[in-house]
């Protein structure tokens, strides 16, 4: 049974825990090789300024994309035609990310009734839900059916981006919707979700993410020629 499934993740919590390992283990670029530069863009001084904070920050956000280390905030999927459905975290601690996935898999496996799930989304197979999967096993979240985190495109999932650009191909999802004539993002992209969290958005986290639901269904239906 087709289930289109989005997810939407956060940097690693507690953030201040999180920024202070990576400033005690971030290193200068490798471009630099006299001690002085090297201390100069440690410490700050010059035309440094700010320049390792910036390296914090940014490899601070990266880790929502580690689910060794990042969060899942929000999850999205809908069955076949039927209405996006959705779940939220509403905390930034990831207090309630065990509670969203139990939630979650309760929510589906009643909307499927017995019947398996085949996942498609966006570039899926290599992160939603390697990452769902991940965090599961992290949180002792047992799945009620497999998710097949290291499968196929085609058999165990359906990758709408590896049906477009093939394999070892990419292609973002906005711009494939701009290829297929469809609404893209608009005012809001993933690489926002964590400032909205932070400034206590969730409702509209969550609305974002159900419309990428909606979004790669569109994507799906007009990839294998699916009259909507």
């Amino acid at each position: 049974m087709n289930v289109f499934l989005d997810i939407e993740t956060i940097p690693q919590q507690p953030e201040h825990k999180a920024k202070k390992l990576i400033a005690e283990t971030i290193e200068a670029p490798a471009t630099m090789s006299k001690k002085e530069t090297i201390d100069a863009w440690h410490n700050g001084e010059g035309k440094y300024a700010g320049v390792k904070d910036a390296a914090i920050e940014d490899a601070y956000r990266k880790t929502a994309f580690d689910a060794a280390k990042g969060e899942i905030i929000s999850i999205a999927w809908a069955v076949e035609d039927e209405d996006v459905e959705g779940l939220v975290c509403h905390s930034d601690k990831g207090d309630d990310e065990e509670d969203l996935l139990v939630v979650f898999y309760a929510q589906l496996k009643d909307q499927l009734r017995d019947r398996l799930p085949y996942f498609i989304g966006h570039y899926i197979s290599k992160f939603d839900l390697k990452f769902i999967w991940q965090r599961s096993v992290i949180l002792g979240v047992q799945p009620p059916f497999k998710l097949h985190p290291h499968g196929r495109h085609g058999s165990d999932f359906y990758d709408t981006m590896y049906a477009w650009a093939g394999y070892g191909g990419s292609i973002s999802q906005d711009n494939l919707c701009k290829a297929l004539h469809l609404p893209g993002k608009e005012g809001m992209d993933g690489s926002k979700v964590w400032d909205y969290i932070k400034e206590g958005r969730y409702a509209e986290v969550a609305e974002y993410n159900k419309s990428d639901v909606e979004t790669v269904r569109a994507m799906y239906n007009k990839i294998n020629f699916i009259s909507s």
